[in-house]
């Protein structure tokens, strides 16, 4: 088996999720990951590789081998892409004043909570 495959089956894993509940999340057809399995496409298109690195908040290059450690996330993605994203369509729909009043809430959330421990 490919090891870019093995690498998307790991972070699969990783995340609590299979194959296919992945595609379906990062919008990239179960398809293209069987056919790239079972060796009838030599390769996955970099739109597809993308998505599949912004679902698990890596860099191509990972996925790619070429980077052994996941990049870490810039400030702010970890929310814009693991907490929103998966929302799909909605994110497009958020202007970055809605994103900063997302977090300000999970902020805020946050800090009730602890005051109740």
């Amino acid at each position: 088996m490919d090891e870019m495959y093995k690498r998307i089956e790991q972070l699969c894993r990783e995340a609590g999720v299979n194959v296919t509940t992945m595609c379906r999340e990062a919008g990239v057809p179960r398809s293209a990951l069987s056919d790239y399995k079972a060796g009838r496409i030599k390769s996955l298109a970099a739109d597809k590789l993308a998505k599949i690195a912004g679902y698990f908040n890596v860099s191509v290059d990972h996925l790619l081998g070429k980077e052994e450690k996941p990049a870490a996330p810039k400030d702010g993605e970890l929310v814009k892409d693991e907490l929103i994203g998966f929302y799909g369509d909605v994110k497009e729909h958020l202007t970055e004043g809605d994103i900063e009043d997302i977090k300000t809430l999970m902020k805020l959330r946050a800090e009730l909570n602890r005051s109740k421990e």
